[in-house]
């Protein structure tokens, strides 16, 4: 028991635990000049209050002897207050609060001898009450080492407890059992402050490595980040300078499939002809959409602005779309805009041809319709369908590459679902706001905020030369 009591009490310094008693050490030493300057200004209003009481040689060689040992503390402290970088500072440390404690705390305490005037309440009342204050300071301000804390209190309660006891009387005796108690219960409660004040500090130490990690984890996660980021502007790159070389055979393969048209006269020969023509179509739409992704993640393409007016754009779309719409069985809709704006026509072109097949794809009855506001600064170009519609819990994915509504079974017929995230690479591109708001089995409306007026980011980039082209 006395063992567990004494592990308990002790201050145990080690590579492990340097950091938190370094902090402990660090600080009692931050308070170390006001405890002594408090108790120097102390121990002479003592000597004021008791130099009628007690003989003068007595309080001058206490109040001497206590500021000898003061000196000698803060002597220590100016040379030595900045030596807790190792274990074996710490350890010096840790000894010199025993030395230093025991000395002040016998000397204090023997007040309660020297200045205990057994006549007089008043005066003993007096005393009482500074050595329970001083108690009660070393607890509660000094919760670093509890060996020295305990040292201390039990040096400057101790000699007030056998004076007390000394005079022998019923209400001393009853006064000496209040100051036992007393004394049981602020041992007590210093233990608590030191654990708690330990344990405050071990919970501070271990969220600074904690943060410390986090910080290292960041950095490697960014590294990885823009290793991957450099792979992918690399491999955009590449693909953006090979895009005539890729698309060739494309074409050629189109041009082949066209020549055997005439070749082949069989009813199965054309069937199986069909389906290759359609193959080769899709995989152009497919390698098309992928170069362009490509050509935009790269930055190769730079807008080309100019003033037009955006009827001309939307009677071509309303022609290219008619026909579709008809086949459908929709009602299609073109507001007529003699607005004029400021941007790069194809581009917007492009745009607006995404948002618009992917209206009349997932619509198959009531409308789709394309219209213009102009609200302060900007034309507000919309595309609206009564179609399927998008969940809400899938609107923040549909501009992400390979995302498709309703194709979960991955159908190619359908697309790579990279049409929403070219129109929002342009969209960016050509300093535009897009918004989509969508009800599921209601249908979807896209608004793209085109500017009117030319804005710095858009002369910046019109400065820049070599307009890339993207396909239509």
């Amino acid at each position: 028991m006395l063992a567990n009591l004494a592990a308990k009490l002790s201050l145990d310094i080690n590579d492990e635990n340097l950091a938190i008693r370094a902090a402990q050490i660090r600080a009692r030493l931050g308070e170390y000049v006001l405890m002594v300057a408090s108790q120097m200004v102390l121990a002479v209003l003592m000597v004021w209050l008791m130099w009628d009481k007690v003989a003068h040689f007595t309080l001058l060689c206490w109040i001497g002897l206590l500021y000898s040992a003061h000196a000698l503390e803060i002597f220590f402290w100016w040379r030595h207050r900045q030596h807790t970088r190792d274990v074996r500072e710490c350890q010096h440390w840790r000894n010199r609060f025993l030395i230093f404690t025991s000395f002040s705390g016998a000397v204090m305490g023997s007040a309660a001898v020297l200045m205990f005037v057994p006549n007089d309440t008043a005066y003993q009342a007096l005393l009482i009450c500074i050595i329970l204050g001083l108690s009660a300071g070393a607890v509660t301000v000094n919760p670093v080492y509890p060996a020295s804390m305990y040292l201390y209190t039990l040096l400057l309660m101790l000699p007030l407890l056998f004076s007390t006891l000394r005079v022998g009387d019923a209400t001393h005796t009853m006064l000496g059992a209040m100051l036992l108690l007393y004394l049981l219960f602020i041992l007590h409660t210093g233990y608590g402050l030191a654990r708690t004040f330990a344990l405050s500090l071990q919970r501070s130490e271990e969220n600074v490595t904690l943060v410390l990690q986090l910080i290292e984890e960041k950095k490697t996660a960014n590294a990885a980040r823009q290793i991957a980021e450099q792979s992918n502007l690399s491999k955009s790159k590449f693909l953006a300078a090979a895009s005539h070389d890729l698309r060739q055979p494309m074409h050629a393969l189109s041009l082949f499939v066209e020549a055997l048209k005439s070749h082949i006269s069989d009813r199965s020969g054309t069937a199986i002809l069909t389906q290759v023509e359609h193959s080769v179509d899709v995989l152009g739409q497919m390698l098309d959409a992928l170069l362009d992704v490509s050509r935009l993640d790269s930055g190769v393409i730079a807008p080309h602005y100019a003033q037009f007016s955006v009827q001309q754009l939307f009677s071509q779309l309303r022609n290219e779309f008619a026909a579709t719409a008809q086949e459908k069985k929709l009602h299609w809709q073109v507001a007529p805009c003699e607005v004029v704006v400021y941007s790069d026509a194809l581009l917007l072109e492009r745009i607006l041809r995404n948002l618009l097949s992917n209206a009349l794809r997932y619509t198959v009855q009531g409308e789709v319709s394309l219209r213009a506001y102009v609200i302060d600064t900007v034309l507000q170009i919309e595309v609206a369908d009564t179609g399927i519609g998008i969940a809400s819990k899938h609107l923040p994915q549909i501009f992400d590459e390979y995302f498709q509504v309703g194709n979960e079974q991955r159908d190619r017929k359908q697309g790579l679902g990279l049409g929403l995230a070219i129109v929002q690479r342009l969209s960016q591109l050509l300093h535009c706001q897009l918004q989509v708001e969508s009800t599921l089995g209601v249908g979807t409306r896209f608004s793209l905020k085109v500017p009117l007026q030319l804005s710095n980011a858009m002369i910046k980039d019109a400065k820049k030369s070599n307009q890339g082209s993207i396909t239509t």
